[in-house]
């Protein structure tokens, strides 16, 4: 059983060192000018392990968005499993998608690039899945502080609408060059403004918003 476990992680650590090694060729040369061969050197893996994993490179290429997705997913999933408070989860999934792009540049930058690239039609039925569930998830966090009173009374698909739409604007300017806010002041601007746009109190969010610029001045 250990043995059969101690494999089956070996092979999921390969198949990681192909998508990232992957995803750089790509980046690099672009996925038509990548070969097999030149991932395979990149990874140190064997042909035989790429084609065990990956049917083709298109395959693979295909691979590489929606293994993008499900790290991007399970982390903003993990934060707001966390029970976190209302404003401290409007802050903690804007600093993490945040942060993400900027510390997977090459990753975020390919999303953005491949979400319609020829090889990824076989995707539609996973990508919908995943995309799925995590809106339920995240859904169903904004439920839990609407009824508690944190949140204004806005349909669930504006209240996410509302939080991610800024990130992924944020991030359009970002990897295209165009950003002229640092990414630190970003999150602080854009949390403070989500948090003043769902909040069911303006009265106290003016206030906190004061209190909590009064020591800049």
């Amino acid at each position: 059983m250990n043995r059969r476990k101690g494999r089956h992680a070996g092979s999921e650590v390969r198949k990681s060192e192909i998508i990232h090694a992957a995803l750089e060729h790509f980046s690099a040369s672009g996925v038509s000018q990548t070969s097999m061969a030149d991932i395979r050197s990149r990874s140190r893996a064997s042909t035989g392990s790429i084609y065990h994993h990956f049917k083709s490179k298109e395959n693979l290429a295909a691979e590489v968005f929606l293994e993008g997705i499900r790290v991007y997913q399970k982390g903003i999933l993990r934060l707001l499993g966390e029970e976190t408070g209302a404003r401290e989860g409007i802050h903690a999934v804007v600093a993490f998608h945040l942060k993400w792009v900027q510390e997977h540049t090459t990753w975020a930058r390919y999303l953005f690039q491949h979400r319609y690239a020829s090889f990824m039609a076989s995707t539609e039925e996973e990508i919908t899945r995943l995309n799925r569930d995590f809106l339920q998830h995240v859904s169903a966090w904004f439920e839990r502080q609407r009824r508690q009173g944190s949140f204004r009374d806005l349909p669930l698909d504006i209240s996410v609408s509302l939080i991610l739409g800024p990130c992924m604007e944020y991030t359009r300017q970002y990897l295209s060059g165009q950003a002229i806010t640092g990414v630190d002041q970003a999150i602080a601007e854009i949390s403070d403004a989500l948090w003043h746009s769902l909040c069911e109190d303006p009265v106290s969010v003016t206030g906190h918003r004061a209190l909590s610029h009064g020591g800049d001045r």
